[in-house]
């Protein structure tokens, strides 16, 4: 046996009130098992009364006081039956040690024992050092009292394991790398469906953290249900929009039939309602382009036209145009987005839609001024886009309890800063598309 990595036990030579004598190379250790405040404060006593006989040059000593290794170990002298001086009694007597703890050499004291020392377990000398008149038995006894130590030691003290990163493993992975710690697992179910299915999406406590040996490390294990697609039918275009929006699903094509329901009232979907669908998914609507409205013109691609052609076109169609001006980085008056899209059946008379940009530079502006609102309140953006946003374009929307805002929408680029403040009624979202596709989306 090796204590504190370093002193080779050679023989256990006496245990008593939780402290052990061994005999190792080169000395004697007193090896102290610190665990309540009384054998805390026994142990402190002891290492002052050493300290002591060390500080008038009586005694040679290595005393340590970590965590688990509270023991002093004294190198091996020559023994001698000479009584202790003077001033060792007086240094120990307010300790509650005197001289029948004091074991002497030639040239000093050998060491101090926690414990009355008889007559014959003296120091005799180098080579004989043990305490003399031990019968086997008690030897015997010594032996199993350490034994029964080392046990309770490690029932006590088990085991520190580090708790690995398992964020990203898949519910096996994180089994096998647990399987050994002794760390016991618990599962909570997650929901998120942009991530694999059994993937662990978050754990408690965090990598790193070292527990003993039995303690719990707890991970969300992501089961990936996709969001039902909504009942569609019956709602107005723009309404039924928003819906999607909400779900993170976007509107991937449009068609028009001939119908008795009002113009743009959803008639169906593709795919069906009750159709799981994972975020970002596009879904195709039937409208209703009304009934008797006779001959239809189909909507022109104005995108990428500027303000004065689309409305010239628009015009020669016999359409109405309905203009919204969004800031953007885009050139001013250029046509950014149209609704309904290119090609559609339109009656005469039916309104368009049309975003156009209306400054080159992109400082986003505040929200329009608004009447007072009791639990109104300001967010703030501060956004510099992603790499994948260049070549692409780019649309970011503020959602709340009022409806959608547009903040901007242009071309996109690595790097380019968004910024401005926001007037937001309840809870309020950030949403970033790329090409129309739902990119991020976060809570300000």
């Amino acid at each position: 046996m090796l204590l504190d990595d370093r002193y080779p036990v050679l023989e256990t030579l006496k245990a008593q009130g939780g402290t052990t004598l061994y005999r190792v190379e080169g000395g004697w250790v007193f090896f102290f098992e610190v665990k309540t405040p009384e054998d805390k404060e026994r142990f402190y006593r002891y290492r002052a009364a050493v300290r002591r006989l060390k500080e008038l040059g009586l005694l040679e000593a290595h005393i340590s006081a970590k965590p688990g290794r509270h023991y002093v170990f004294f190198p091996e002298r020559d023994g001698s039956r000479k009584a202790p001086p003077k001033e060792a009694l007086a240094a120990l007597a307010p300790l509650g040690f005197g001289r029948e703890h004091l074991a002497m050499a030639e040239e000093g004291v050998a060491y101090l024992s926690p414990w009355p020392l008889e007559g014959e377990h003296r120091v005799r000398g180098k080579g004989r050092n043990r305490f003399l008149g031990v019968a086997p038995g008690l030897l015997l006894l010594a032996l199993g009292l350490w034994l029964f130590a080392q046990g309770l030691y490690r029932y006590l003290n088990p085991p520190e394991y580090p708790v690995p990163d398992l964020v990203g493993k898949t519910a096996r992975e994180a089994f096998l790398l647990l399987k050994d710690t002794g760390l016991a697992l618990e599962v909570a179910e997650g929901n998120d469906p942009t991530k694999p299915k059994e993937v662990v999406l978050a754990q408690e406590p965090p990598p790193g953290t070292r527990l003993r040996e039995g303690r719990t490390v707890r991970l969300v294990l992501n089961q990936a249900r996709l969001n039902p697609l909504p009942q569609l039918q019956g709602l107005k275009e723009e309404d039924a929009e928003a819906r999607l929006r909400e779900l993170g699903l976007r509107v991937e094509k449009k068609a028009w039939v001939e119908s008795p329901e009002a113009l743009g009232v959803v008639l169906g979907s593709d795919p069906p309602p009750g159709t799981p669908m994972p975020p970002g998914s596009g879904v195709r609507l039937l409208l209703s382009q009304g009934q008797g409205i006779g001959a239809t013109v189909p909507l022109p691609k104005l995108t990428g036209l500027f303000r004065e052609e689309a409305l010239f076109l628009l015009n020669a169609a016999g359409l109405q145009a309905q203009v919204e001006e969004v800031p953007s980085g885009a050139p001013g008056g250029l046509v950014l987005a149209q609704d309904p899209a290119p090609g559609t059946p339109m009656p005469p008379g039916g309104g368009v839609r049309i975003r156009v940009a209306v400054r080159g530079e992109v400082l986003l502006p505040p929200a329009p001024p608004s009447p007072p609102e009791p639990q109104g309140r300001t967010v703030h953006l501060a956004l510099n886009l992603p790499p994948e946003a260049t070549g692409r374009q780019v649309r970011l929307v503020l959602l709340d309890e009022r409806g959608e805002q547009v903040v901007y929408e242009g071309p996109g680029q690595e790097g380019l800063r968004l910024e401005g403040g926001y007037r937001v009624q309840g809870e309020a979202r950030f949403r970033l598309y790329l090409d129309g596709e739902l990119y991020q989306e976060w809570a300000p």
